[in-house]
């Protein structure tokens, strides 16, 4: 009896402890459910985000490039970007609450080569079980989409692109006068000094594409001025812009010559090079690669037929009805003299001008304005140095000449290489040379892009619509 008793109070006891237990371990299973159940929800919430991210980045750089949006304006890109997270081609639904996107949620950025287009999507998701606690909970999905460079990502976003060095002649007048002190104080003297003007960045660069900010070129880059039949060589620290050409009518050279960014403000340019304001701007580096336009320009003439054998090409011929000309090199032709005697129209789309490897001397000259952009582009590597000489003539060049190979010649202390004869000229493009020689007084050259989609020129582009891919984000980048 005793026994059985025994037994009964064990069983007992065992429910008794299961119960407990049971009492013990429900909030806890409870709580575990629901947090497991609002786990579960925010994961869902953000995968459907994380895709509608995805999808609104790639859209949106495939519109940035085919569309030429820039750094500082990719509307085109943003239009794109939100059909794909709530409108046309929604990934989200179209009534979906509580999904937060502004004009910061979609940003451009550049490294390297590359652009990066970014969407940022954040949405709150509500608690249920743990609604108690809080409410709910900010769940965001970040997507940056990378643009590698097209043909022409390796643009030129700058005036003069050289190598080796740089020179010029009267750029400022009276250069004698940085020479005696006692001149260069009296702020009533150095007035109407600036003769030429550089609207766009001056850069020197190795040319092989490897970053390399060290490089400085061979040469110094350095002004001359004839004064009293002997050459006066001075340092060219700065080159002044239309807008210090303008101060400099009723301010000294000397305040101009100041560092100071209150009383002399340096030069800004937007993300396409173009100037827009201050009085001055100093040479830097550039990571650029020759290699690069070159297979682009190869690559538009591969399909087009040399010209006849002809020494002397003029622009009122029919080989300028095409928008792509290629000059060969034969034994007959060793040289080549291009003539602008008939300006080409008044649009923005360029006629490309292929000069084939290996040939000797090639002249440019003006006798009018060249209207549409040319593009020459004379081939060669180290084993090809052309001469090369550009003459203005008192008229308007539109365009790029394209000579990173050009022969560059020593005449004592003095280098010869590109050599642009351009008083009372209008440069208007990019040169891009080794040893680049600038002649002449009141010149304006002024950098514009007629290459790239963004200059109106053509359906080319500064990145491209292939390879366009999802990426981690680059170290440093700014968005912007």
């Amino acid at each position: 009896m005793q026994s059985y008793m025994k037994s009964i109070a064990k069983r007992w006891w065992q429910k008794g402890a299961v119960l407990a237990l049971s009492a013990l371990l429900l909030p806890m299973i409870v709580v575990g459910t629901g947090l497991a159940v609002d786990l579960g929800n925010v994961y869902v919430q953000y995968s459907r985000l994380q895709n509608a991210a995805d999808a609104a980045a790639l859209a949106g750089a495939h519109e940035y490039a085919v569309k030429g949006d820039t750094l500082a304006n990719h509307g085109n890109a943003d239009k794109m970007a939100k059909k794909y997270i709530k409108g046309e081609y929604h990934n989200l639904d179209e009534n979906e609450e509580n999904v937060d996107y502004n004009d910061d949620s979609f940003m451009a950025g550049k490294a390297d080569d590359a652009v990066y287009y970014r969407v940022k999507l954040v949405k709150k998701v509500p608690l249920y079980f743990l609604g108690s606690i809080k409410k709910s909970v900010d769940v965001t999905a970040v997507s940056i989409a990378s643009m590698q460079g097209g043909a022409t990502n390796n643009s030129f976003k700058n005036l003069f692109i050289f190598k080796d060095g740089f020179s010029a002649t009267n750029t400022v007048n009276d250069l004698g006068v940085l020479k005696d002190n006692a001149i260069y104080d009296d702020l009533n003297r150095g007035k109407n000094m600036i003769s030429d003007v550089f609207d766009g960045r001056i850069v020197y660069t190795k040319g092989d594409g490897i970053n390399n900010p060290s490089y400085y070129p061979k040469e110094n880059i350095r002004h001359s001025v004839q004064t009293e039949g002997k050459e006066f060589l001075h340092p060219l620290d700065r080159f002044y812009t239309s807008y210090g050409k303008k101060k400099n009518k009723d301010t000294s050279i000397k305040v101009l010559m100041s560092d100071k960014e209150k009383d002399n403000p340096v030069a800004k340019f937007d993300d396409n090079g173009e100037l827009q304001s201050g009085n001055w701007s100093k040479a830097g580096y550039y990571n650029y690669k020759f290699q690069t336009f070159y297979d682009f320009v190869r690559d538009k003439a591969k399909d087009c037929k040399n010209i006849a054998d002809d020494q002397n090409i003029y622009t009122d011929s029919n080989l300028f009805k095409s928008d792509v000309i290629v000059v060969p090199n034969t034994n007959r032709i060793p040289n080549v003299n291009i003539t602008v005697n008939k300006k080409l129209g008044d649009s923005d789309v360029p006629i490309y001008v292929y000069i084939k490897s290996g040939m000797g001397v090639v002249n440019i000259k003006l006798d009018t304005d060249t209207g549409r952009p040319l593009i020459i582009c004379i081939d060669g590597d180290d084993n090809n140095r052309p001469q090369v000489t550009f003459a203005l003539n008192g008229h308007t060049f539109k365009g790029v000449i394209y000579a990173p190979y050009c022969k560059a010649v020593k005449y004592g202390d003095r280098i010869e290489g590109l050599l642009v004869n351009a008083t009372n000229s209008t440069f208007i493009g990019t040169i891009v040379t080794s040893y680049l020689n600038l002649n002449g007084d009141h010149c304006t050259y002024k950098y514009k892009d007629y290459v790239g989609g963004s200059s109106g020129a053509g359906s080319t582009s500064s990145v491209s619509a292939d390879g366009i891919s999802l990426v981690s984000p680059p170290d440093g980048i700014k968005w912007q």
